[in-house]
């Protein structure tokens, strides 16, 4: 038989478990007291973990994960590139201030702070799923507004470029030939060639011509190349997680202090 755990289930009976450092449920009392306390705050309201996905774009280079040749390259060391960013830090710096005026709406009034998010009380669901759909609008208009289609364009050219730059300057002149050239069209068409057959570069053929740009298109694979893909891709999950009942099997949860005095000892 094989045993599987998932950590964002609970566990009933952890002493199946013996590599789960929990204290076990042993008595039905035990048990019945902490599904009581279970329903008890599940009705007050619920652990969430936030993430935002989409925002940061951003690809770096390496000599090694490329596998580029040795005769192509300068010296015989494995390089890394910093990180290529799709945007300029002001953009970036902004960006990062509507991610904080988001989780901005968690008070000491409608919840918890918790080692992994928060304990939102539940009368105030509907606020923040509306407080979320604001944050969507307004990373929206921020960048139709700063940035617009034809900028991000550009922004999306100059972060291909650079990724050139830096292997131009690693590997030896004669190869400069074979650097990738910005053509979104061939981009595009060759972007949706590796989807459909979902390469990756362990299988790009090292003496195609081609070969660099196939590396380059497989690197950037995740950023969008106009601006309204990349804002549909912007989103904030706000993942409900839950607690293990042996936590709950020793406490009694009467009131939102109760909740309180149980989260100040919270495994972190």
């Amino acid at each position: 038989m094989v045993k599987i755990f998932n950590p964002k289930q609970t566990v009933l009976f952890p002493d199946l478990y013996p590599d789960l450092d929990l204290p076990s449920i042993t008595t039905l009392p035990e048990y019945d007291n902490a599904l009581k306390n279970f329903i008890k705050m599940s009705d007050v309201g619920a652990f969430i973990e936030l993430n935002f996905t989409g925002l940061d774009k951003s690809y770096s280079v390496s000599l090694s994960e490329l596998q580029i040749p040795r005769r192509y390259r300068k010296t015989r060391n494995d390089a890394n590139s910093p990180a290529i960013h799709l945007f300029p830090l002001s953009i970036r710096n902004q960006l990062h201030r509507l991610k904080y005026d988001a989780r901005s709406y968690f008070n000491k009034t409608n919840s918890i702070k918790t080692s992994f998010g928060y304990f939102l009380f539940r009368q105030y669901f509907h606020l923040w799923d509306a407080h979320k759909k604001q944050f969507l609008t307004n990373v929206s208009e921020y960048l139709n507004r700063e940035i617009g289609e034809q900028r991000y364009r550009e922004y999306f050219k100059k972060t291909w470029s650079s990724g050139s730059i830096w292997l131009k300057e690693h590997i030896k002149r004669k190869f400069h030939r074979l650097l990738p050239s910005y053509n979104l069209v061939l981009i595009d068409a060759r972007r949706t060639q590796l989807q459909n057959i979902n390469a990756t570069i362990s299988q790009l053929d090292q003496e195609d011509p081609d070969y660099f740009s196939y590396c380059f298109i497989l690197k950037t694979m995740h950023i969008p190349f106009n601006l309204v893909d990349y804002i549909n891709g912007i989103s904030i999950l706000s993942t409900f997680k839950t607690i293990y009942l042996e936590q709950l099997k020793n406490v009694e949860i009467e009131s939102i202090d109760d909740i309180f005095s149980l989260l100040e000892n919270f495994p972190q």
